[in-house]
């Protein structure tokens, strides 16, 4: 038997991740709720999950032979030409690799068919073979960045229109977006965060007792897996069924206008962006309505939605403002007390669709980092334990830009000339590269060909010209000794770190930080493009002891090396804030770290009535460019 006879591990059959299991089939109810994003550790089951779905999906009906299934009642298929006889057939679930070509995505021309006719003929990719499926993405937070521009058009129109190659065509693209991801190997972009309509995060269970079950089951799996599979095919029916008649019941399901001023409530007090949340929240409110077998959405319908919609949209407090309450808190304020667990004006189960409800658990803080300022630790003036930088008066620390070799649409930084990253297009071959653009190749081959099998000369042959992204390192190298409690300079260098990031996320850069005091530097954001969590670092840094400038120096040309053993050629930048009060001799450690970072920036932090002036001389010995923080 191979793998893919192999049944899949059943959805019912899965121990815990109720909540998950819920999203999921909240968008298999109704896919215009937008897709899951399921972010937690590894070994959690997240994918199993995913695949296990499948099973559950009511089918569809398509016409014979149409590669996008495309449906009958809805009109033209520029693929089949409406050829194909109706038939009913089971939707896809489609796994987009992490290197997937844009090709293979979108659909190109079919190099078989050119080559033995000559025939231009498009082939459809990925996303045709999605539509009215699941396209499943595993590391979402690791596709490229063009990749996920792409995918962004075609989830927001749900259609996939390819021109190139001398391919023209289009054809529709409507799919159930699921990603998971790992948030310790970097954070979402907020575009595509915004995309995904429900948000679960997965933990590794802790009970004992959910833990031995799922090490039985998985033993029983591995050990007679269609003995398994059979032991919960009625579940699996049942499930499906109710999954049916609940997507049938959703449109008529009522809404009423105070659940849609209790929508929009929360959404407000959650401090969403747009209103994309509000009709989300609608959708899945309703869904959750129809899998209970309700006709009228209730309260406790938009506060389990809520759990799901709202806190992956919570936009992080800006300086001087207060942070919003997680939306576990903001769903437990307004619980309406009743004898059990829902609430008092709830309709009743009316039969139908009906499903059990997850059980109600409590629920986790998902709320975006607090930047309320932490105590700053010992020395110094503590007087600027509690400053936060009024909104209107900003500190901004310039960047430098780093020697880069190209620059790409919208004023981002990008390499040209690259072997690596998108391919924007093709010429002629020079003689040497060995990344040959094949469908480029065929087409330039069948637009001078008269006979078939078209022949591919050297003539004919053509190379990818790509832009690659060229993403630098930013060190963060922040002096933490008592001194810098004095005079609000901890304050205003968190003032100054804040900007810094805001830039980083312009220019999807990677970001580390380091805090020297006591005698060592400590890491306290490792390399990443987890921008969150560097704004949370920043809102605690500590502060009290002495000032290790040598050893913070060396440990910074440590961990540069480090890291252009693991991404060699991109380039980085130290950025030193130190108020410059040590009487060490750092020139040796300052000229290791001279020798690694492509460009250093040292911020002089010092105020007050008594200045030493020494960052000046720290800033001489780096060889880098001198700023002070006003």
């Amino acid at each position: 038997m191979t793998e893919r006879a192999m049944p899949q591990f059943p959805f019912t059959a899965i121990v815990g991740s109720e909540q998950l299991k819920q999203a999921l089939l909240l968008n298999v109810v109704d896919p215009r709720i937008g897709g899951v994003l399921i972010r937690g550790d590894r070994g959690t089951a997240k994918s199993t999950i995913v695949r296990a779905l499948s099973a559950l999906l009511p089918s569809v009906t398509t016409r014979e032979g149409c590669p996008v299934r495309c449906d009958p009642e809805r009109g033209h298929c520029d693929i089949c030409n409406d050829t194909g006889a109706p038939v009913e057939c089971a939707p896809r679930v489609v796994e987009l690799p992490l290197g997937a070509t844009e090709d293979r995505i979108v659909g190109s021309i079919d190099l078989a068919r050119a080559l033995s006719s000559g025939e231009r003929r498009f082939e459809p990719g990925l996303l045709a073979a999605a539509h009215r499926g699941v396209l499943y993405i595993d590391e979402v937070n690791l596709l490229p960045d063009h990749l996920v521009d792409l995918l962004l058009d075609v989830a927001a129109s749900g259609v996939n229109v390819v021109e190139r190659d001398g391919a023209s065509a289009a054809h529709p693209a409507e799919f159930i977006l699921i990603g998971t991801m790992n948030p310790d190997e970097g954070e979402l972009r907020p575009q595509l965060l915004d995309r995904f309509g429900l948000i679960v995060d997965v933990c590794t269970p802790i009970d004992l007792d959910v833990r031995a079950e799922v090490v039985r089951r998985r033993i029983a799996y591995d050990a007679d897996l269609r003995s398994f599979v059979e032991r919960f095919a009625d579940t699996e029916r049942s499930t499906r069924q109710a999954l049916i008649e609940a997507r049938r019941a959703v449109p008529g399901v009522r809404v009423p206008e105070s659940m849609v001023h209790l929508i929009v409530e929360l959404c407000v007090e959650a401090r969403t962006d747009g209103l994309r949340p509000d009709i989300t929240l609608y959708r899945a409110a309703a869904a959750v309505a129809a899998m209970a077998g309700h006709s009228e959405v209730c309260e406790d319908d938009v506060f389990e939605a809520a759990l799901l919609v709202l806190p992956h949209r919570q936009r992080p407090a800006r300086p001087g403002q207060p942070t919003p309450p997680p939306v576990g808190e903001l769903v437990e304020a307004r619980r309406r007390p009743g004898p059990g667990e829902h609430s008092g004006d709830e309709p009743e189960n009316e039969g139908g669709s009906g499903m059990p409800r997850p059980p109600r658990t409590p629920v986790p803080s998902t709320s975006p980092p607090s930047t309320s300022p932490a105590p700053e630790g010992t020395g110094g003036d503590s007087s600027a334990a509690g400053y936060s930088p009024p909104a209107e008066d900003p500190v901004v620390i310039p960047l430098p830009d780093t020697p880069l070799r190209g620059r790409i649409d919208g004023g981002r930084r990008g390499a040209t000339g690259t072997t690596r990253g998108r391919a924007y297009g093709a010429e002629p071959w020079d003689g040497r590269s060995r990344h040959i653009a094949a469908i480029a190749s065929v087409a330039e081959a069948t637009r001078h060909s008269v006979r078939v099998p078209v022949q591919v000369g050297t003539h004919s042959l053509r190379m990818h010209r790509r832009r690659g992204p060229s993403q630098r390192l930013v060190l963060l190298l922040v002096d933490g000794s008592g001194s810098m409690g004095a005079y609000e300079r901890i304050a205003r260098t968190k003032a100054g770190l804040r900007s810094i990031i805001e830039r980083l996320y312009i220019h999807r850069d990677r970001v580390a930080l380091q805090v020297f005091r006591n005698r060592r530097a400590e890491l306290l954001v490792a390399p990443s493009r987890n921008l969150a969590a560097a704004r949370a670092a920043i809102e605690a840094l500590p502060t009290g002891g002495g000032t290790p400038l040598a050893g913070a120096l060396r440990a910074a040309a440590d961990l540069l090396r480090r890291d252009q053993r693991v991404h060699p050629g991109q380039s980085s930048l130290l950025v030193l804030i130190t108020d410059g009060r040590t009487r060490e001799d750092a020139r040796e450690a300052a000229a290791e770290v001279a020798a690694v970072a492509t460009s250093v920036m040292v911020i002089d932090t010092e105020a007050g009535p008594v200045r030493l002036g020494r960052v000046r001389l720290v800033a001489d010995w780096l060889g880098a460019s001198y700023e002070m923080l006003t």
